[in-house]
Parts: C-alpha cells; structure tokens; sequence
C-alpha cells in the first residue's frame, strides 16, 4: 500500500469519527480549537518520511520542523484563550521557529551548509531579540550593549565555515 492511499484513510478516519462524534452531541473540542493539529500532522508526517526514507531530502526537514512547531504554537494559543489577538506580541516566534527549522536543516544535512547555518542564528537571534523587547519594552537598550556577542557569533560562523569546507 502506498504512503499517500494510508495518509488519506488515516484523514477520512479521522475526519468521520469526529463528524460521528459531533453528530451524536459527544462533548468533542469545536473545529476552531483542534485546527492546529494539521500542520502538527503534517509536520511530523514529514520528518518520519524523512527518517524512513530511502532517500533523505532535507528539505523535509526543515519544513517537517517548521510545520510541527507552528502547529504546537497555535495549539497553546486556540486550547488557551483563542484569542489571535496575542499575534501582536508573539509574532516573532515564527521567526524563532524559521532559525530553529533551518537549524535543523544544517543538522540533517551533515553540518555542512553554512548558509543555513548563519541563517538559523540571525532567525533565533533576531526573533529572540524581538520577542523580548515585544515582552518587556525597556529591554532594547539593554541588547543594543550585546553587540560585541554579534561580532563573537559572526566570527565563529566563519570559523565553522573555514574548518568545515576543508
């Protein structure tokens, strides 16, 4: 059987227990709560595929990382107060997320992609930056001083990068 024809069933079963469920006034969480498990799915669905396979396509990795972290992020904000509205201070998650995702991909790849590298530090950094100074606003002057720890991580990624290309 192939992988797509179990990954429908898997869905139709799913999606017909829970109509049947709703159906009969079973006390099931509403659609707009549960939602996030699709890319949670899916995302785990992807990073499987990419440890069973055969061939390893790391961009599996990433987006299989990326999917499953966005989809454990929205499921602490619809199973909290469902109120999108906290989007405003959490956005730089996802770019959290997105370094996480690409660190991942440098990971799966051998540790040889500098570029994902060095992406995967400016997304956590900058998001990180971000979402402290969203949480508590007088914290920006306090990070402009860390600029010497810029040029420390600058340096070692070209470090990496020099050791690593040999």
């Amino acid at each position: 059987m192939r992988r797509g024809t179990v990954l429908l069933a898997l869905v139709l079963i799913t999606v017909g227990i829970y109509s049947l469920l709703a159906q009969y006034n079973i006390d099931i969480p509403s659609w707009d709560r549960i939602w996030p498990v699709l890319p949670f799915a899916g995302g785990l669905a992807m990073l499987i595929n990419y440890m069973r396979g055969p061939r390893r396509d790391h961009s599996r990795v990433f987006w299989g990382t990326a999917l499953t972290l966005s989809g454990l992020f929205f499921f602490l904000i619809t199973l909290r107060d469902r109120d999108y509205s906290v989007l405003e201070t959490w956005w730089p998650v996802f770019v959290v997320v997105a370094g996480i995702s690409f660190l991942a991909l440098w990971l799966s790849a051998g540790l040889r992609d500098s570029s994902s590298l060095f992406l995967a530090i400016v997304g956590m950094l900058f998001g990180g930056a971000a979402l402290a100074v969203n949480l508590q606003p007088g914290i920006a002057p306090q990070l402009v001083q860390l600029w010497p720890a810029l040029v420390i991580i600058v340096g070692l990624l070209l470090l990496v990068r020099g050791v690593l290309s040999k």
